[in-house]
């Protein structure tokens, strides 16, 4: 369902009393925006944390030490980007 707010003069927005209460927005919440594109996804940061534990997890059963995992992250982002690139060709 489509909910509408209206932007302040100071950028402001009022979330919708449905949305605060679906979401369990309380006041104090701490709220993350993701950009994608035109779209902005909106969170709760302790949502997004819960969402990253999950890789955490991940890597500790995988036996792998932090900077093992960012260098395979590094390593896969160079071969999207190569592939990406090579297919617009």
């Amino acid at each position: 369902m489509a909910q509408v707010a209206t932007v302040t003069s100071k950028g402001q927005v009022t979330l919708p009393a449905s949305v605060r209460k679906k979401l369990g927005i309380r006041r104090g919440s701490r709220i993350v925006f993701l950009e994608s594109g035109e779209e902005i996804r909106m969170l709760r940061e302790e949502e997004l944390e819960e969402r990253f534990s999950v890789f955490d997890r991940r890597r500790k059963e995988a036996r792998l030490t932090p900077a093992r995992l960012d260098a395979l992250v590094e390593e896969a982002k160079r071969r999207v980007w190569k592939r990406h690139h090579a297919a617009g060709r």
